[in-house]
């Protein structure tokens, strides 16, 4: 029972560490002392790696509410994770480093704990403190330990105290050869930080030419080479601001299409339709005819519902285009948030498409189609369901939303929402998502589906999932993302607060 306990704890200890440069609610600042990479080997030439090294307390800042459901082949490392976030925050700092070699995940880990709980690591016991769940077998010989672990390429894990340090390796000679780098005093993973460099945490990517191997397969041109991401996070429970930076990208695509993408102005001409729900912009480049075909795209009769074909789609596409999860629309005789997509400076092709939308033939079923203000081709209406399509010069709108949610004076702009976007409005790609907001619309759709399928149709969701998403969305706050560049961006998150005791 026992060892079935540690399994389940040795495997969340470093997936722990391995989510903690991708979840959102993270906390903290490096204290003063020997820096633990200095401990780890670096990997070697080529090989795809995710480094980290941050404060130990980023893992308590992470709420079990915000990981995904334990439903499927990861239950038991999802469990884990949850039993152990806690945990991980005893840790004074945290480095780990996770690397791919022959089709195998190795790990070294390093970790400083407080005195105490080095003491006891060092004779080979658990810390009081780390609950009575996770125990270590020690190996014959030099002071080792082993955590043996499920069905997961991550273990057998090894580990051991030296100088008050706690090392985990994926064999005994990776623990062995941390101790070597630390008696001899130099080498090991020291990264001059390069982002925020006095911020608490830190990780460094390298994908080892994955990226560029798997897009030459799907027949994009880009040239052989790997893309690294360094990154730096800080925050408390209330939420917090990543910045990345990401060096490769332009030297992959030497040859594509990004090339072409410039940062747009994300000004006063986009509407931000409220409730704001979700909406993201970016920046669009010439897109292969060959993409579209791969992507489905002859699959969604585009020609016969809105009269674009492949070829238009690639003349008509490039540029800004916005979309947002926001108003209010009406499907028959139930409301739903609208859909909204904005696609500015598309001038005479813009007001060519609304006027071919609206000479489909689909189009018989609507009694009358309003006029939109400013905007002399195409037009809103209500019947059978909330529908706009309208366009001038400078902008086409079109989506599944009531004209009123589109009327100038109800007009608000991206900043309202975005305060990201007031540091530099000028970007390639922006995203914002109200995650309380979110899910009551999920949970707006599965109570529609559930009157629909009453009347004997579907509307074609699996509303387990609907639900499910619903939940994950509540806990999940409020998230922006702005990239000022494809080489550069920021995330930053708030966290809802929690509900009051008893209530």
């Amino acid at each position: 029972m026992g060892e079935g306990k540690t399994m389940r704890r040795a495997v969340a200890f470093l997936g722990a560490l391995a989510l903690a440069a991708m979840l959102f609610t993270l906390a903290g600042s490096v204290p003063e002392g020997k820096k633990l990479p200095s401990a780890i080997p670096p990997p070697g030439e080529g090989v795809p790696f995710l480094f980290i090294e941050a404060r130990g307390d980023v893992f308590a800042s992470v709420p079990s509410a915000s990981l995904p459901g334990e439903s499927g082949k990861n239950a038991p490392v999802l469990r884990g994770l949850r039993s152990l976030f806690p945990l991980l925050a005893e840790a004074e700092e945290v480095a780990v480093l996770f690397s791919l070699e022959r089709g195998r995940i190795l790990t070294d880990g390093v970790l400083r704990f407080s005195g105490d709980e080095s003491e006891s690591i060092a004779r080979g016991t658990v810390p009081e403190s780390w609950g009575t769940s996770l125990e270590a077998e020690k190996v014959p010989g030099e002071g080792l330990f082993e955590l043996k672990g499920g069905p997961t390429p991550l273990f057998p894990l090894y580990f051991r105290g030296w100088n008050g340090l706690t090392l985990v390796g994926t064999t005994p000679d990776r623990v062995n050869a941390m101790i070597a780098l630390l008696e001899k005093g130099t080498g090991g993973m020291n990264i001059s930080w390069s982002v925020e460099k006095r911020w608490p945490n830190h990780f460094l990517f390298f994908d080892g030419g994955l990226f560029s191997h798997f897009a030459s397969q799907e027949g994009i041109s880009v040239e052989p080479g790997g893309i690294s991401v360094t990154a730096a996070w800080r925050g408390d429970r209330s939420g917090g601001r990543l910045k990345w930076e990401a060096d490769g990208l332009e030297a992959l695509f030497r040859r594509g299409e990004p090339k072409k993408i410039a940062p747009v102005m994300w000004d006063d001409r986009f509407l931000a339709p409220e409730p704001f729900i979700a909406s993201f912009g970016i920046s669009l480049p010439e897109i292969p005819p060959s993409l579209f075909r791969r992507a489905g795209a002859g699959e969604w009769s585009l020609q016969d519902t809105v009269g674009i074909g492949g070829k238009e789609l690639n003349e008509f596409l490039p540029g800004p285009v916005m979309v947002s999860l926001g108003g209010t629309g009406k499907l028959l005789v139930f409301s739903l948030p609208g859909i909204l997509f904005q696609l500015p400076d598309r001038g005479t092709a813009g007001t060519a498409f609304a006027r071919s939308f609206w000479s489909r033939e689909w189009t018989s079923l609507v009694p009358a189609v309003e006029k939109l203000e400013g905007f002399p081709e195409g037009g809103t209406a209500s019947i059978p369901f909330s529908i706009v399509c309208a366009a001038n010069s400078e902008m086409l709108r079109i989506g599944v939303i009531d004209g009123e949610s589109l009327k100038s004076e109800r007009k608000k702009k991206i900043t309202d929402f975005v305060p990201l976007m007031r540091e530099g409005k000028r970007a390639v790609f922006w995203a914002f998502l109200d995650g309380p907001a979110f899910a009551e619309a999920i949970r707006s759709l599965a109570r529609t589906g559930k009157i629909v399928e009453r009347m004997g149709r579907t509307i074609g969701v699996n509303m387990k999932m609907v639900v499910r998403a619903s939940e994950i969305l509540e806990n999940s706050g409020v998230l922006t993302v702005v990239m000022p560049s494809l080489g550069e961006g920021v995330l930053e998150w708030t966290k809802p607060p929690s509900p009051a005791k008893g209530k």
